[in-house]
């Protein structure tokens, strides 16, 4: 299984984010750090310590 994820770096950590999940950002010292703070943020979520977020749309109209 695979799981994409975004990161940047910062002025003194990697800061990166799961794809699915950007709300729940997370820092590592390296790549390697990060991806362990990334999968314990995944497990977080699977085990329902962080609840998902829900996402809408706004509908809007043309004003006349």
């Amino acid at each position: 299984m695979e799981i994409k994820y975004t990161y940047r770096h910062g002025e003194q950590f990697l800061i990166g984010y799961l794809d699915e999940y950007p709300e729940y950002p997370t820092q590592g010292e390296d790549l390697q750090d990060l991806e362990l703070n990334l999968l314990d943020i995944y497990e977080m979520i699977q085990d329902g310590t962080l609840q998902k977020k829900s996402h809408g749309v706004l509908q809007l109209t043309e004003a006349v």
